[in-house]
C-alpha cells in the first residue's frame, strides 16, 4: 500500500517527475465545494476503508498537471523543457504514466479533503489501498483511526498503599555489605565456619546428558565463595545454591564429592532436570576481617560526620529505595486494573510504532550492559522472530494500552499540567547542566536552546505522568472520595444560613455543585516512579 506521508512513485514512469509546464494551465483554481462520494468500510482492526469517488473534470484536471510535470523533468524532441503540448506528451509517455502522475498529485491535494468529509480522525498518514477503477475515478485509502479508550469503572477501584517499612536490621544488614567491601581476609588453621572465604577446584560431570551433549561441565574450575547465613542464602550461587553451606567444617586440603539434581527452572537450560556429580578440593580457608563500625570508619566513607548520622542517611536512602521500587510496582498495579476493566481500541500502526520504541529501548539497555542484540539472542537461545513475539510485542502491548488509559484519565479527571511545578523542575535541571558544563572552567556557557526545550518536554513528559499517576492512586485509597465528601460538606454549610426555626435560607450567591466524577484533591508532590507506566519495556 502506498503510504501518504511518505509515499514512493505509484509507477516505473513517474520516478523523477517534478516541476511545472507553462504550456498547460498554471495554479488551477479547483472547485473545492463539490461534494465527494464516499462510502466508509469499517474494518475491525480499527481503521476505515474509504472508497472515493471524484469528478471527471477533476482527475482531467490533474492530469493536466502531471503531463506538465512529465514534460518539464523529461526530454521532448522539439521543445523545450516544460513546453510540450498535453497531446504530445500523452503519445510519447502513454496514459498510464499520466493517469499515476495525476493520482499521485490529486492525493497531495486532496485527501486532507477527504478525511474532513468523512469526518474521521485519524492517528497517523494513511495509505492508498487500491485505485479501484479510473473511469470515473475511485480510490480505496486505508486510514488508521485514532485511538479510543472507554474507561471501565475506575472510581470504584480500591488497592491499599503500604509500602516497606525499613528495620534496624535492613539498615545494619546494608552496612554489613560496605563493611565486607573495605574487609581482609586472614589464613585459618581451622575448619571453615560461617562467613569465611573458602578457595576450592570445582570438577563436575553430568551422570545422564542428553545424546551430543557434553557430560564435563566444568574441570579443575577455581572457585572463591563467602558463607553465607543460612537465612539468607545466594539463589544465583555457583555451582548451585546452597553450595556454601556444604563447605562448613571443611579444611584445607580436604576432599569431598557431592551429587546435586537441578530443578526444572534451573537458570542454565541445559542443566535442568540433569544429575550432576561433583568432586571438590578446599584449597585454602581464610576469616573475613570487617571493619568496626565507628565514627571514625563513616567519616572514611563519604561526608558521614558520624556512625549514627551514617545510620540515619542509609535508612532515609533505603526508604528512598523502597517506596520507588513499591511505587512502581503499586502504580502498575492500578492501572493494569484499569487497563482490564476499560474497552481500548488501536489500529496496527500505532501497536507497530511502540512495537519498534520498545526494541530501540531494549537496545538501549543493552548497550549499558555492553552488549548487541545478536549477542543476547545468542546467549539466550532465542530466534529473533520468538523474542519479538513473546518480549518486545506483548511488553509494547502494555506500554501503549498502559499510556493510552492514563491520557484518558487525564481527561476524564480534567488535570492538568502543574506549570509552577514544570518551571521549577525546569530551572533544576537546567542550573545542573550549567554546572556541569562550567565545571573548571571559569567562563560561564549558555546553554543550547534545543537542549531546553528538550529538557522542558521530558519534565513535562515525568510531571504529567506523576499527577496522573497521584490522581488514581487518591483514587485506589479512596483519599479522593474522602476530600470531596468534606468539601460537599463545607459547601452545604456555607450555601445557606440556617435560622433558628431549622429553615435554610439562601445567602443570595449562586453556588457551584462539584461533580462526583470529577472531584478536584490536593495532592502531595512525591517523586515519580522513573520507569513509569507510559515508559515500561518489561514489567509484567
Amino acid at each position: 500500500m502506498l503510504e501518504l506521508a511518505d509515499r514512493h512513485d505509484l509507477g516505473s514512469c513517474a520516478e523523477t517527475r517534478e516541476g511545472s509546464s507553462p504550456s498547460f494551465p498554471t495554479n488551477p483554481r479547483f472547485k473545492r465545494n463539490a461534494k465527494l462520494k464516499i462510502e466508509a468500510q469499517a474494518r475491525d482492526d480499527h481503521q476505515m476503508r474509504l472508497v472515493v469517488e471524484f469528478e471527471e473534470d477533476i482527475f482531467e484536471k490533474f492530469k493536466h498537471l502531471a503531463a506538465r510535470k512529465i514534460s518539464e523533468s523529461s526530454r521532448v524532441p522539439g521543445f523545450r523543457p516544460g513546453k510540450a503540448p498535453y497531446d504530445m506528451v500523452r503519445r510519447l509517455y502513454g496514459d498510464k504514466a499520466i493517469s499515476e502522475q495525476a493520482i499521485e498529485l490529486l492525493i497531495d491535494d486532496r485527501y486532507a479533503d477527504v478525511l474532513k468529509e468523512a469526518d474521521l480522525k485519524p492517528s497517523g498518514p494513511g495509505a492508498l489501498d487500491e485505485i479501484v477503477s479510473l473511469e470515473p475515478l475511485k480510490l480505496a485509502f486505508m486510514v488508521p483511526l485514532a485511538p479510543v479508550v472507554t474507561l471501565g469503572d475506575y472510581r470504584s477501584l480500591r488497592l491499599d498503599y503500604q509500602p516497606k517499612e525499613i528495620s534496624d536490621q535492613d539498615v545494619e544488614e546494608f552496612i554489613d555489605r560496605i563493611r565486607r567491601n573495605y574487609s581482609t581476609v586472614e589464613p585459618v588453621e581451622r575448619p571453615a565456619q560461617e562467613g569465611d572465604l573458602v578457595y576450592v577446584s570445582v570438577n563436575g560431570k553430568i551422570t545422564d546428558p542428553d545424546e551430543g551433549q557434553e557430560a564435563e561441565i566444568s574441570k579443575d574450575t577455581p572457585y572463591s565463595i563467602i558463607i553465607e547465613p543460612e537465612d539468607k542464602p545466594r539463589t544465583t550461587a555457583w555451582p548451585f545454591p546452597g553450595f556454601d553451606r556444604l563447605l562448613i567444617g571443611k579444611s584445607a586440603n580436604d576432599n569431598f564429592s557431592v551429587d546435586h539434581v537441578f530443578p526444572e527452572d534451573a537458570r542454565q537450560e541445559d542443566l535442568r532436570n540433569k544429575h550432576v556429580s561433583y568432586q571438590v578440593n578446599v584449597q585454602t580457608v581464610k576469616a573475613v576481617v570487617m571493619p568496626e563500625v565507628t565514627d571514625e570508619f563513616a567519616q572514611s566513607l563519604s561526608d558521614f560526620t558520624s556512625a549514627e548520622n551514617m545510620r540515619t542517611s542509609i535508612r532515609q536512602h533505603l526508604e528512598e529505595e523502597a517506596k520507588s521500587a513499591y511505587d512502581q510496582d503499586y502504580y502498575t498495579q492500578i492501572l493494569d486494573k484499569v487497563r482490564e476493566s476499560s474497552a481500548i481500541k488501536y489500529p496496527p500502526q500505532v501497536l507497530e510504532e511502540e512495537t519498534e520504541r520498545t526494541l530501540a529501548d531494549f537496545k538501549h539497555n543493552l548497550e549499558h550492559q555492553k552488549m548487541d542484540l545478536d549477542t543476547y539472542l545468542k546467549v539466550s537461545k532465542l530466534e529473533n522472530a520468538t523474542f519479538m513475539d513473546q518480549t518486545i510485542k506483548p511488553a509494547a502491548i502494555r506500554r501503549l494500552e498502559r499510556s493510552l488509559v492514563m491520557e484518558e484519565i487525564a481527561r476524564s479527571e480534567k488535570i492538568n499540567l502543574d506549570m509552577t511545578r514544570l518551571d521549577e523542575v525546569v530551572t533544576t535541571t537546567m542550573e545542573e547542566l550549567r554546572q556541569g558544563e562550567n565545571q573548571g572552567t571559569k567562563k560561564k556557557r549558555a546553554v543550547p536552546s534545543n537542549l531546553t526545550g528538550a529538557v522542558t518536554i521530558e519534565a513535562a513528559n515525568r510531571l504529567m505522568n506523576r499527577q496522573i499517576l497521584e490522581k488514581l492512586k487518591s483514587i485506589a485509597t479512596g483519599q479522593a472520595e474522602q476530600v470531596f465528601s468534606e468539601t460537599a460538606s463545607v459547601e452545604t454549610t456555607t450555601s445557606g444560613e440556617t435560622t433558628s426555626s431549622g429553615e435554610t435560607t439562601s445567602t443570595g450567591e449562586d453556588t457551584e455543585e462539584t461533580p462526583m466524577d470529577t472531584p478536584e484533591a490536593g495532592l502531595e508532590d512525591q517523586r515519580p516512579e522513573e520507569n513509569s507506566a507510559a515508559t515500561e519495556t518489561e514489567s509484567k
